[in-house]
């Protein structure tokens, strides 16, 4: 194996260690909810998340990928100011978005309370979860910081810290009988607060001891005055915004428009299904975000070529295991979700089932959006996902009238599998280029 393809998966593999965990402690923590909760009440937390990251989609920017594009630039040209300058800016969009996203859900959901998920009696649950977003505010500027700086020992292990402190802080509650929604919603704030100021820690150290960037320069780097000097990356900021909120409409609006028609055990179960399909796709989705890294460095020396080496060994190798493990995954389903889970949750097997045949073809071609973004085609990926919410969520809102959780299913898993169709062209037909060029130069 390539030494470059090498790094991918010895770094994939930190991160995957770490998020293995964290997956593994997601899925214990669902576990203790749904089993807890029963499947009404875990609907209506489903509800609660769903509507808090919708409202924080149309707040605030997807900063992870924008920061990485330029943060590689700026530091190969050896441009000290222009590093300050994207992650003081990246840190201020943080703080004031994800401030007015909390201002947003606390106008919002008493007004909206008698149309959402728990009534009036789930408001404290709403502003507690969304307190809990606004504490993940390095969150996206520390994963690109310690990305670039190569430091996924230290990703991985705060992967792994904060979901132990939830499922810790949940089991304290129900051996002391105390598990409720709201004891629950407290929990996930308060854990919140300890990862902001963890993360901040880690973040502002890694930026000093990398770059050389204090928190004194951040301060006097004239954000505002200076804004044009960064036009390509709040261009790539405008792009991901609106691609998050086309995105988290896709994601999120689902369980609300079920909710909506249907009861609150069928909620439950068709979150439970869609959790545990997402948490498949998580392994994809770490391997993108390390390959992101690499392609973006490629791109920056216009060295397509091995962009698409990578491409092809990876469908030898990565294609035919995943598909292996989805169909082991579809044939176990039923009797782990029902050992695990209980038999209250038995319906959500088949969701489960079916979600699972997308999740396993978006983590086959995990490295389609890495190529997509760092080739700057953010505004191809955004239209994309506009295509996708003006098909799709008329389309949802009829499927989960007509039937209802599996219809909600179908929807999901046509949209998952053909926004990365849609992405497969131009990433296809850029790596075609330079193979007929490569052919070309060879004749």
């Amino acid at each position: 194996m390539k030494p470059s393809l090498r790094r991918l998966f010895t770094n994939g593999t930190f991160l995957f260690g770490g998020s293995a965990a964290a997956m593994g402690l997601a899925l214990l923590q669902t576990l203790i909810l749904a089993r807890t909760l029963g499947p009404a009440e875990f609907g209506i937390w489903s509800g609660v998340q769903a509507y808090v990251l919708v409202a924080y989609s149309l707040c605030t920017f997807r900063t992870s990928e924008p920061v990485t594009r330029y943060l590689v630039e700026f530091r190969n040209r050896d441009d000290q100011g222009l590093v300050e300058l994207l992650l003081g800016s990246a840190l201020a969009i943080e703080v004031a978005t994800r401030v007015l996203a909390l201002v947003v859900i606390a106008a919002t959901v008493p007004w909206l309370a008698a149309d959402l998920p728990g009534g009036t009696g789930a408001i404290p649950i709403y502003l507690l979860i969304g307190t809990m977003q606004v504490c993940a505010v390095f969150d996206q500027v520390w994963f690109s910081v310690a990305r670039d700086l190569g430091r996924y020992r230290d990703i991985a292990a705060l992967n792994t810290v904060f979901p132990l402190m939830r499922v810790g802080g949940l089991g304290v509650l129900l051996a002391m009988g105390q598990l409720s929604l709201v004891a629950a919603g407290w929990l996930m704030a308060i854990t919140g607060a300890l990862q902001a100021v963890l993360t901040g820690g880690c973040l502002f150290g890694a930026m000093a001891g990398g770059y050389g960037v204090k928190l004194g320069a951040l301060a006097r780097s004239g954000i505002f005055g200076r804004r044009r000097e960064l036009s390509a990356f709040w261009g790539f900021m405008g792009a991901t915004f609106l691609w998050s909120i086309c995105s988290s409409a896709i994601k999120e609006a689902d369980t609300l428009v079920l909710g909506f028609y249907r009861t609150a055990e069928e909620v439950g179960w068709y979150r439970l299904a869609k959790s545990l399909a997402a948490t498949v796709m998580r392994v994809g989705e770490m391997l993108s975000q390390v390959i992101y890294q690499d392609f973006s460095e490629l791109v920056v020396r216009r060295d397509l070529t091995e962009v698409r080496r990578r491409v092809v060994v990876l469908c030898r190798t990565w294609l035919p295991l995943v598909a292996v493990g989805t169909l082991v995954g579809i044939i176990a389903a039923r009797p782990v979700v029902v050992l695990a889970f209980g038999a209250a949750f038995e319906p959500s097997v088949l969701p489960f089932q079916i979600l699972l045949v997308a999740s396993g073809f978006v983590t086959m071609v995990f490295w389609v959006r890495p190529i997509v973004l760092a080739l700057e085609l953010y505004w191809y990926n955004f239209r994309i996902t506009v295509v996708q919410g003006l098909l799709l969520l008329p389309l949802n809102i009829v499927m989960c009238q007509t039937l209802g959780m599996l219809g909600a299913t179908l929807t999901l898993a046509l949209a998952w599998i053909a926004g990365y169709v849609a992405l497969l062209w131009p990433a296809a037909k850029r790596l075609s280029v330079t193979a007929c060029r490569e052919a070309g130069e060879g004749r």
